[in-house]
């Protein structure tokens, strides 16, 4: 079915305060972000986000899921480079955002909405490491369990700071664990 301009509409302003907020978060931090700035930045009177969101928690987490969206379908599109060179364009893309993975380990014990998202974000990545580890040709328990592991490694890796030697390291021992000659 076709849509019309008001849904069109809609998706735009929901996709700008997005934008707005995102940026509002990676350079003033969460705390330091009120719904009240998101929206004098977008230009949308402070109870509109409320017909879109509806809490700051909320708001993050449509944040992180276009982020993390992109990201991920961006990758996608490199099948054809080693598993740890994908791993590592992975952790650089994050980095970006480090802020927003600081934020959602903080709010993981405060909010329930955010520790759903975190706990989506590991099964994804840990779909995501099962599906490259299977394709090398490990075996499909092994590669859960070791998708569990890569997944926390990956965690820490974004999470703490670590110089592009030490990541790349990490990663390359993490993706050359197990897998057949």
């Amino acid at each position: 079915m076709a849509r019309n301009k008001r849904d069109i509409d809609r998706q735009l302003k929901r996709d700008t305060i997005e934008d707005v907020a995102c940026g509002l978060f990676m350079a003033q931090g969460y705390e330091a972000t009120s719904m009240a700035g998101v929206a004098a930045a977008a230009g949308v009177a402070p109870n509109t986000l409320y017909w879109y969101f509806a809490n700051k928690d909320e708001l993050l987490i449509a944040v992180l899921d276009r982020m993390v969206g992109r990201v991920f379908e961006a990758l996608a599109g490199m099948q054809h480079k080693p598993l740890s060179a994908r791993l590592l364009w992975l952790l650089k893309a994050f980095d970006q955002a480090s802020g927003l993975v600081t934020t959602v380990h903080a709010r993981v014990e405060q909010s329930d909405a955010v520790r759903d998202w975190h706990e989506r974000f590991h099964r994804a990545l840990d779909a995501l490491l099962v599906e490259q580890l299977t394709a090398q040709g490990m075996d499909a328990q092994q590669a859960a369990t070791m998708a569990t592991v890569g997944t926390y490694v990956m965690e820490g890796l974004m999470s703490h700071p670590h110089s592009a030697r030490e990541r790349e390291t990490v990663v390359r021992w993490l993706t050359s664990l197990g897998l057949p000659a």
